[in-house]
């Protein structure tokens, strides 16, 4: 589904036009319904459905690597090829576990020179903690993040582009089986939401039964994507 034929869908079936139910309202509603969607994907699907395998170079000498916050807070693990070839899976250090300041690639090496490498996560920078100096490999570090699916706005509704298709390659959209039940909830929404609350039709009742044989449909499939990350070492810029 478009986001033109989206945004028409939803004021044909609540029998509106651009003035009484603008963009902005649909925005609004469609983006609370999408974040309510992917939690059902989530827990009917697969729990790793909106997962992203994401790799980026390790530098040599560099331990730091700055990723955007929502990577870093939703992170479900981190490997490395440490020694340039083979991955190594790092479990997270804590703060706790340190008494000198993460910089310091003497304490860092002495630290872990007999004890598995491990990463360490500081505001929107991730540490590499290993016994051995950092060797420059391309695509050397990998992270997988659980990555929801994006907002949308009114631009997105003036598009001819299918909704599910992202915006760009490190994110997600919702899965075009389930469009036309996010338009359905996102009528329902707008009715529910009026000073009197309008009744329903038998396919907006339904919606959440339809929902669940679309679910079947869309278990065991592989939902983890890979890209190879160009994240600005120092500015702290979002790739």
């Amino acid at each position: 589904m478009k986001g033109t034929t989206f945004a028409e869908y939803i004021r044909k079936q609540t029998k509106t036009n651009s003035t009484t139910l603008t963009d902005a309202d649909i925005v609004t509603f469609a983006n609370v319904v999408k974040d309510d969607l992917a939690a059902e994907i989530v827990a009917n699907v697969d729990e790793h459905y909106f997962d992203m395998e994401m790799y980026r170079d390790l530098e040599a000498g560099i331990r730091n690597y700055t990723f955007a916050d929502d990577l870093l807070k939703h992170q479900k693990y981190c490997a490395a090829q440490l020694d340039g070839t083979n991955w190594t899976y790092l479990t997270e250090a804590f703060f706790s576990e340190f008494t000198t300041p993460m910089r310091e690639e003497t304490y860092i090496t002495s630290k872990y020179a007999a004890k598995k490498a491990q990463f360490y996560i500081s505001g929107r920078e991730l540490f590499v903690l290993s016994g051995d100096s950092i060797i420059a490999v391309t695509g050397g570090l990998k992270m997988v993040a659980e990555i929801y699916p994006e907002d949308i706005d009114a631009t997105d509704l003036a598009a001819a582009t299918i909704l599910s298709v992202p915006s760009s390659d490190v994110t997600h959209r919702l899965p075009r089986q389930v469009l036309h039940h996010w338009a359905t909830k996102v009528v329902i929404e707008w009715k529910q939401s009026r000073d009197k609350p309008l009744a329903l039709t038998q396919q907006e009742q339904r919606v959440d039964l339809d929902l669940q044989s679309v679910f079947e449909k869309l278990m065991k499939r592989n939902q983890v994507r890979s890209f190879q990350a160009t994240v600005p070492q120092d500015d702290g810029q979002d790739y």
